[in-house]
């Protein structure tokens, strides 16, 4: 699933200088915005009832949750598709809309209702352990997404181009998904079972929408305020290049978060406090070992690497790379703990950790944002990601129970393998040629990486990531 995930990433990130030289900046923020909108109706669509699907033991009872999940998801998305006819129909949309936005409303309710159903079915496929499938998905997803886009810009617009080519991959990566979990052996998704147990399971399951819609919510409002908020002051160009470059820079925490999170959820749903605490600052450690020296040395590269494959259009976005950097690698190493919340019943700490900082967030951003640069207000919201990514990693330890000397070593391996990374690369990248460099870094990224195996004790944390288990009992 790693593997597949990865290669998808890769795609997507391989065909960015063709993107910029198709699509406007002005152009691709304004899909960030539907991605953003997306992004904020998925979590309506369904009340998270989606991420208990993994759960229960009772095949009946999760057929029930997809069930009650697939009813919202259908009742928010014809929502929208008439809310989009009135609009289109009174002329309601503003001017500047008027030409996409039957585009965008019904791009909107087709996206919400395939996404239902795959996040539905991505339930079943971890409830089988069938994480190659939903790895075959993800590469479908990123490949489909990638074709799409760019076949129906020479067909389309550039934003119905971009919004129907992302429907698209939505809907390839269901039919992926639905070749295991739609089965009849596997998925006993009957009419009369559904109706009996939707109540049921509305009641057992109720902390999912009380607590994690909150949590959800914040985290997409969130990035969605601060795009709002930068092109309010500088234009969807600025919120077109910050929409690239957070696409770039996150796409490892997309890899991990797909590839880890179902693992994880599924160890931890099953595990006690003790091993599965273990497990999980096994998994951060050796996570942010592997990917420091990369993410360090693309930082530092940032400038150059845009200039070089982006097209002129596209100039000024390497500052913005080099802001999200630190977080995105703290994030990238930690970002499927929150599954920790949702197996131990925690999820009211995970909303108070989300909730507090997207205030802090916003409104730091809003106040900077009036008399400041964007890229100065950025790296103002990097470093205060970073020290939050941190606190809920601490937390996580803390409300979960898990043990706290794990967490110090953790940090303190982190913080070698950062400092060394951070030496040497900058001794790299006084390397006058940049084809020399990169196999520098490779250089760099092996020796650290070695040194933790030999004397940090890696090699034992890498045996017990390959076992993939931890023992059962009493949470």
């Amino acid at each position: 699933m790693g593997a597949l995930t990865a290669a998808g990433q890769l795609l997507i990130v391989g065909s960015l200088p063709t993107y910029s030289r198709i699509f406007d900046p002005s152009t691709y923020g304004e899909y960030v915005i539907f991605v953003g909108v997306y992004t904020v109706v998925s979590v309506l669509a369904g009340m998270r009832y989606d991420s208990a699907i993994v759960l229960p033991r009772s095949n009946g009872l999760a057929s029930a949750l997809s069930a009650l999940v697939m009813l919202i998801g259908l009742t928010v998305s014809a929502s929208i598709a008439v809310l989009t006819l009135l609009a289109v129909t009174f002329g309601l949309a503003p001017d500047h809309w008027a030409a996409v936005g039957s585009h965008f409303g019904y791009g909107l309710a087709v996206a919400t209702a395939v996404g239902t159903l795959q996040r539905c079915l991505i339930g079943w496929c971890v409830r089988g352990s069938r994480f190659l499938l939903m790895g075959c998905g993800q590469f479908v997803f990123c490949l489909v997404t990638v074709v799409a886009q760019l076949s129906f810009a020479h067909i389309i617009g550039q934003l119905p181009a971009l919004i129907w080519g992302y429907v698209c991959a939505l809907g390839f990566q269901a039919g992926c998904l639905a070749s295991y979990a739609l089965h009849p052996r596997h998925f006993a998704w009957t009419l009369q079972g559904s109706l009996r147990g939707m109540k049921v399971v509305a009641r057992k399951y109720r902390r999912f929408p009380a607590y994690m819609v909150g949590y959800a919510l914040a985290s997409s409002a969130r990035d969605r305020l601060i795009q709002v908020v930068l092109g309010l002051g500088a234009g969807a160009a600025v919120v077109g290049r910050f929409g690239l470059a957070y696409r770039v820079v996150f796409a490892p925490n997309s890899l991990v978060y797909s590839a880890v999170s179902p693992v994880f959820f599924a160890i931890a749903s099953r595990g006690s406090r003790l091993p599965v605490g273990r497990f999980a600052a096994g998994l951060v450690e050796a996570a942010f070992v592997m990917l420091v020296v990369p993410y360090t040395s693309f930082a530092i590269e940032a400038p150059v690497l845009t200039d070089a494959l982006l097209s002129q259009k596209w100039h000024g976005t390497g500052p913005y790379l080099q802001a999200l950097a630190g977080p995105a690698l703290l994030l990238a190493t930690t970002c499927w703990l929150d599954r920790a919340f949702d197996s131990f019943r925690r999820q009211h700490v995970a909303f108070s950790l989300e909730a507090s900082f997207t205030v802090i967030a916003v409104i730091t951003v809003g106040c900077l944002s009036r008399f400041m640069d964007p890229v100065v207000v950025v790296w103002t919201f990097g470093a205060l990601a970073l020290a939050y990514y941190w606190i809920y990693f601490l937390s996580t330890f803390i409300a979960c129970g898990f043990p706290l000397p794990d967490f110090r070593r953790a940090c303190a391996t982190g913080l070698l393998a950062l400092g060394t990374a951070l030496i040497f690369s900058a001794l790299v990248h006084q390397i006058p040629a940049l084809w020399l460099r990169l196999p520098a870094y490779a250089s760099v990224m092996a020796g650290v990486i070695a040194i933790w195996i030999r004397f940090q004790g890696g090699a034992g944390i890498l045996r017990m990531l390959v076992k993939s288990r931890v023992d059962s009992g009493s949470t």
